[in-house]
């Protein structure tokens, strides 16, 4: 897995654009009036099923392992969010600043009293287009999925905010 990806979203798009590069390494796309997202990255597929009507909760599917559930989501209000697996590995989602330029998804580990940080991400530009880079801190065998969890979670909190700012 590659250490450093670049993400960009295009003004009024639906849609997330990962790159390695130059190269289209993933993406993510959400339909019109619908909550549920499609993203993959590197051959690994998942669906983020959101379900709930003022409180979500959201299954990930594993696309290419006939649908089946292997995680979901958990939402703690504003602040952050909390990715349960089915292997019962859990991470925690967290914003590091309140305009959400950067964020990271962290382990937590029952042994340890502090949180490893996985993945951080940054938002680098916002004009006319969303664009950042994600960092893979710690390699991990699900670091795909993870990825696109992160991303996912960011983009469902922005949506949220400007909901409620309607």
């Amino acid at each position: 897995m590659e250490k450093q990806l670049h993400w960009v979203k295009a003004a009024f798009s639906r849609s997330v654009v990962i790159m390695k590069g130059d190269e289209v390494v993933g993406g993510m796309h959400r339909d019109l009036l619908v909550r549920d997202v499609d993203a993959h990255l590197n051959g690994v597929h998942i669906f983020f099923d959101v379900a709930g009507f003022l409180v979500h909760s959201v299954n990930i599917h594993d696309k290419t392992a006939g649908d089946q559930i292997i995680g979901r989501i958990d939402f703690e209000g504003f602040n952050g969010a909390v990715v349960h697996l089915e292997t019962g590995e859990k991470y925690t989602w967290q914003r590091e600043n309140f305009m959400m330029h950067e964020w990271s998804l962290v382990a937590d580990k029952p042994e340890s009293k502090t949180a490893q940080e996985i993945i951080h991400y940054d938002r680098t530009r916002m004009f006319l287009a969303d664009e950042g880079t994600i960092e893979l801190v710690t390699d991990l065998p699900n670091a795909e999925m993870l990825i696109l969890t992160g991303l996912f979670v960011r983009n469902y909190f922005l949506r949220k905010r400007k909901i409620a700012a309607t």
